[in-house]
Parts: C-alpha cells; structure tokens; sequence
C-alpha cells in the first residue's frame, strides 16, 4: 500500500520539487537516443523569443547520486540557474530514464549523457556530479575533452579501490555495498539516509513514508539499479588504470564523508595533478550539497566563474593533514 489511503506522500513531495524547477525556468524533457534509451532531462524553458535568440549563458550539467534523481538538486537549481543554463539528467534506470541497452557501466552512463546533450544541441558545457554521478562525470571529461569546460566532483571515490567499500560494509554489518545503496528495509533505508549528514536532521519521519519512498523510488528498476553496481569498472581490482583529465577540476567534499573518505579527494587531486584543486566543507557528510548548501553553492559557482576560490589544501592546518 502506497503511503496513507493510498495517497503517495512522496510522489506528493516529487510533484512539488517539479513544480520548484519549473519555476526556476526549467522544463522536463523526454529524449530517445538511438540505442535503446530513452533519458529524462530538466532543460532550459524554450520561449519563442529564446528560440530566435541563443541563450548567452554557459550551459551546466547536473548529475545525482546512486539512489536519488534529477530533481534531488533542489538547492542548488535556484542559485545556479542564474548564471547558467542547467542540464539535469536521471541516468539511466533513475527518475523516468529506461533502457533496453545491457550495458550498465559508468562509461555507458556518461555515453548517454553526452548522447543527449548533443541532441539538445549542447556541444560546451560544465558538468558537477556527485557520489555515483561524479563517476559518470569524471568519464564525461575523460571520454569528451573538447566538450568539457570545467569538472567538479563531488564527494565521489572516483580512486577508490576494493577495500574503500569493504570498509563501508564492515562498519554496518552489511554483506556488501548494495545492502547499503540499494536498502530493502526501512531500516536499511534509514541506515543509508544516515549516512549522507554530519548532523542527523532533527525530523521525525512516519513509518509509512519510508515505506512510501521505498516502494515509489527504491524498488522502480531494483535490478537494474542491482546491475548498475555490479557494473561499475572504478573500484575493481582488475580496472584498468584510471585516466587522467585536462580540466579544471574542483573536488569538494564533506569533512565526515563515511561512503567515500576524504582520503580520496586527496588522492584523486594527487592523480590529476595541477589542475585540481581540494575544497573541503566543514561540519558536512556525504550530501555537503544539502547539508551546507549555501557554502557549497558558493565554492562551486566560485570556481565554475573562474573567481579565485581558497581551497582547502591550503588553509588546513598541520594537525589536520595528520587525521586524513
């Protein structure tokens, strides 16, 4: 049974986050690419008058995490779409974009996101993913050098290796790392959702709404999302060795990160080189996003308008290096 009297509380609350992205200037749009994949996409408004005349702003690219969707940037739509034109995409098997294709990787992940967004006629763009879609942003870059201006990753182990998530399932008694990304139970469920902040939000949330969200987003495309973990070449003992980049890069990360820890910011600055840079969000988890939107809204729109931005491998104290 869906929610109460068979009301969806969370299709509800989806309807409203919708309705918040229309009125930020963006519309959903449903587009199929030639292998058997058809992408959702919250685009730019097209008037008819924005037709006629190209848009003079830069165009950026959104990517969610493992579990959530296109519309979970629900605080950083309203602030970036003054600056820029967004491109919100739900990877496949997420939100409303399916698949007859079998492959499940993060490379064919990034494929489609470049697929359509040649299709929408985006041939420059910058692009932010976070967790999952930071591996799928990091392909973008690595796969499309000339269509990437700018990358941003955000709390994403794109250096992890086998142990990262062995630590993980250790910690939480799970078996393996989809116990914890793909929860069956609400108390998987709350466990998961847990992870993502520093400080617990102090909301007390109904038995029957994790029930909800966990028939109406969790189970819709469970085995797929399953072969989606499965399919991941990052991470895998026998991964061919992780490519490099050429864009400016900014890797910004909670402080308490448990899914991914910061160790691998670091690392993953070390591999790219001078280009990067480490931002670090104090008092923040998994979701800084969420967690410190207004600080992490600012650090990112800093860096992607090629403000100085002060990052935090250079204002961290000794002491601190120590504890990563």
């Amino acid at each position: 049974m869906v929610g109460c009297l068979n009301f969806s509380f969370v299709t509800y609350f989806y309807r409203r986050q919708q309705a918040f992205y229309r009125s930020c200037g963006l519309e959903a749009r449903l587009v199929e690419l030639e292998d058997g994949t058809i992408m959702s996409c919250w685009i730019p408004k097209r008037s008819k008058a924005r037709a006629v005349t190209p848009s003079v702003k830069p165009a950026l690219v959104l990517l969610h995490a493992f579990g959530t969707s296109g519309i979970s940037w629900n605080y950083q739509v309203g602030p970036f779409s003054k600056l820029f034109d967004l491109y919100i995409p739900d990877l496949v098997f997420f939100g409303d974009s399916t698949s007859t294709n079998l492959a499940r990787s993060e490379l064919f992940q990034a494929e489609c996101v470049y697929k359509i967004l040649q299709q929408l006629g985006v041939h420059k763009f910058s692009i932010i993913g976070t967790s999952y879609g930071g591996f799928v942003a990091y392909r973008v870059a690595h796969l499309y050098p000339d269509s990437v201006h700018r990358l941003v990753i955000s709390s994403s182990g794109v250096c992890m290796d086998p142990s990262s998530d062995q630590t993980l399932c250790a910690k939480y008694n799970a078996k393996n790392i989809k116990e914890i990304l793909l929860p069956t139970t609400v108390e998987g469920l709350k466990r998961t959702a847990r992870l993502g902040f520093y400080k617990e939000p102090r909301m007390f949330v109904p038995k029957f709404i994790w029930e909800d969200y966990l028939e109406t987003q969790s189970m819709k495309n469970y085995k797929e999302k399953t072969e989606l973990a499965d399919g991941l070449v990052l991470g895998k003992a026998d991964s061919p060795p992780l490519p490099t980049v050429p864009q400016e890069t900014l890797i910004i990360w909670g402080e308490f990160d448990e899914v991914f820890n910061l160790k691998l910011a670091y690392q993953l600055k070390q591999h790219i080189g001078e280009k990067a840079q480490v931002v670090v969000i104090k008092n923040a988890a998994h979701v800084p996003q969420v967690e410190k939107a207004s600080e992490y809204n600012k650090k990112v729109l800093a860096f992607l308008s090629e403000r100085e931005t002060t990052t935090e491998s250079e204002s961290e104290t000794p002491s601190e290096r120590k504890t990563q």
